[in-house]
């Protein structure tokens, strides 16, 4: 009955907001995931980022509708006095209902397949320049490939991070190690922790990391208590630093090493200039994010950018993420 439910105020809720004490509320429910936090597969940060809040359009936009039956260990008792729903929020909701009603976060199906068919395809070009022609243009041709192939590579394991590209976890996970560790020398672990804490706190100069690589490269060392599947992430860069030195140490002399060093690089740099325009050129703001208005930074720290259909299939349809 209604008059033994147990109920706390938004104010008590946002006192819960760090490590070792982290509540959240879902839909009006408060949880206790301070322990979950060390185990969460997203990382620990998108929690911390959002501790003592509402995060229901955030949880509902980065989990699949299995993990709503894993909360229940969690709940604490306490549901929110308080809670309201924005009519933003609202509206939001019910786009997220009438999209999957539609299946349109259906995972994508023959489109990846297309996507590492032709990744594939542009290796094998790669591959066979290099150790079977000595010409000095195929070996130009197979940089600029090689590039284009970084490109793609990255693009999948982007979206095998969010979890979209294969029907299991465990094929996206493989997804993930081949085309960003293996074939990009990307450590996938790296790339979601501060991603999905990217997403989370989408273009907060505190607390995206996304916009705090600048203007040098450089992550904390607290990374490694977080990264999961280690072992795999290292053998996985450990691959890519094989093939790639031994692939450019084939070609004839050093003047084509240099150029297809050079070359491969300044092609793949096409994708860094897109991440700089789409992550850099929208509002930003100072402070942690609010999770009853998740939906208005995602759109405020997104571009829209109309191009042709060739460049949705080079820039892998992204628009800001």
């Amino acid at each position: 009955m209604e008059c033994d439910k147990k109920y706390i105020t938004i104010q008590q809720l946002e006192q819960h907001n760090k490590a070792g004490d982290l509540w959240i509320s879902i839909n009006g429910k408060v949880y206790n995931v301070s322990d979950w936090s060390k185990y969460h597969p997203g990382g620990e940060t998108p929690l911390l980022n959002l501790a003592g809040k509402d995060v229901t359009d955030a949880f509902t936009a980065y989990h699949p509708t299995t993990a709503w039956q894993y909360l229940n260990k969690f709940f604490t008792g306490y549901r929110l006095k308080d809670y309201e729903v924005s009519e933003v929020s609202k509206d939001y909701r019910n786009i997220i209902h009438e999209f999957t009603k539609a299946g349109m976060f259906e995972n994508k199906g023959h489109t990846a397949v297309f996507t590492l068919t032709s990744v594939a395809a542009m290796f094998g070009f790669v591959f066979y320049g290099v150790l079977c022609c000595n010409s000095l243009w195929v070996h130009l041709c197979s940089a600029m490939v090689l590039g284009m192939a970084w490109i793609q590579s990255a693009y999948i394991g982007h979206d095998s991070g969010h979890y979209i590209v294969m029907s299991g976890h465990g094929w996206n996970k493989f997804v993930q190690l081949i085309t960003g560790n293996c074939l990009t020398g990307i450590s996938i672990a790296w790339w979601k922790w501060t991603h999905n804490a990217h997403h989370i706190a989408c273009n907060s100069l505190d607390y995206d990391p996304d916009l705090q690589h600048i203007p040098v490269f450089a992550v904390s060392s607290r990374l490694f208590n977080s990264v999961q599947d280690r072992t795999l992430n290292i053998m996985g860069i450990i691959v890519f630093w094989t093939w790639f030195p031994l692939l450019v140490s084939w070609l004839p002399n050093w003047s084509h090493r240099v150029m297809f060093v050079l070359t491969s690089f300044v092609v793949t740099s096409i994708q860094h200039v897109q991440f700089c325009l789409n992550h850099f050129s929208a509002n930003v703001y100072v402070g942690p994010p609010n999770g009853n208005d998740w939906f208005e930074k995602q759109t405020n720290g997104t571009l829209d950018i109309s191009c042709s259909p060739w460049m949705d299939w080079f820039f892998d349809g992204c628009y800001g993420s």
